[in-house]
């Protein structure tokens, strides 16, 4: 009996699927009509839309039409990710773009789609534990202007959007924080206290885990700086996520194992989490 090769389940394969099924709900079709319009059985387009078998091209091609996308740039994204669904890494979305590159992938799908997504931070809190006036700060501080703008605005909504879906969502989250992010000081009256005061209150969030990294604890992994883990459900491998000023950059297995493997150094060497909620309280306390 010939070998067969198991199918590559990748994040691309996976947000295609994910946008192919939302489109055709969204023109109102069922699965069943745009399997005969393709001349498919309804249970291999099933697969096409979990991402367990790839889609092809001229299949992507012909539900296009079907489902009315006359968009041309966003044909042409759709089509290049059905073209490259096999790949892994090699993501990079430049970071001066407001809007995510949702023709490769959309970070807030990722985040309602991971069963647990771990951070670690080094100097500012990850972006699902920020009040809304510490998400204006840091993007003010980030695109260095005096006053906020109506851009700045826009992506504080954006942000605070992504949190309501988390909070009602099933994804966990499960962080570690150096100790310096608690004794950042900020200029605004408040800021930092009522930010602390916040995270406080999420150490009782059962779907929440926050482990403090005390200054003084030495290990290699904290050189890497700041980075994010997503662990996706069987059988989709985890995701590794970076934010700098190369921009947003995706990293799938097996290179993502390193992710993994230095946030579990970091988790180990954190306190527990009633040690870190109580060092938690007191930092909001002194801020």
């Amino acid at each position: 009996m010939p070998f067969k090769e198991p199918v590559r389940k990748t994040l691309r394969a996976q947000w295609l699927g994910y946008l192919m099924r939302q489109l055709r709900r969204e023109r109102g079709i069922t699965l069943k009509g745009a399997a005969e319009y393709l001349q498919r059985d309804h249970s291999a387009l099933a697969r096409y839309e979990r991402a367990e078998w790839p889609f092809k091209r001229d299949d992507v091609l012909a539900l296009l039409d079907i489902y009315g996308v006359d968009d041309a740039v966003r044909r042409s994204r759709i089509l290049k990710l059905a073209e490259e669904c096999w790949r892994v890494n090699e993501w990079d979305i430049d970071n001066a773009d407001e809007v995510f590159n949702r023709g490769y992938v959309d970070h807030t799908w990722l985040e309602q789609h991971a069963k647990t997504i771990c951070a670690y931070a080094t100097q500012i809190l990850p972006d699902l534990v920020q009040t809304p006036a510490y998400t204006a700060r840091v993007i003010q501080l980030r695109e260095r202007t005096r006053k906020p703008t109506e851009h700045q605005a826009r992506q504080v909504e954006r942000r605070t959007t992504r949190r309501h879906a988390f909070n009602e969502g099933i994804t966990s989250l499960d962080i570690v924080i150096d100790e310096a992010v608690l004794h950042t000081t900020a200029p605004e009256p408040g800021l930092m206290r009522d930010q602390l005061a916040h995270l406080a209150d999420l150490t009782r969030n059962p779907r929440v885990t926050i482990r403090v990294l005390p200054a003084d604890v030495t290990i290699a992994a904290r050189a890497f700086g700041p980075f994010e883990v997503f662990l996706m459900p069987d059988p989709y491998p985890e995701v590794g996520y970076l934010d700098n000023l190369a921009g947003h950059i995706y990293v799938e297995a097996p290179h993502s194992k390193r992710f993994v493997f230095a946030y579990e150094q970091l988790r180990d060497a954190a306190l527990n989490p009633a040690e870190s909620a109580k060092m938690i309280m007191i930092a909001a306390r002194d801020a």
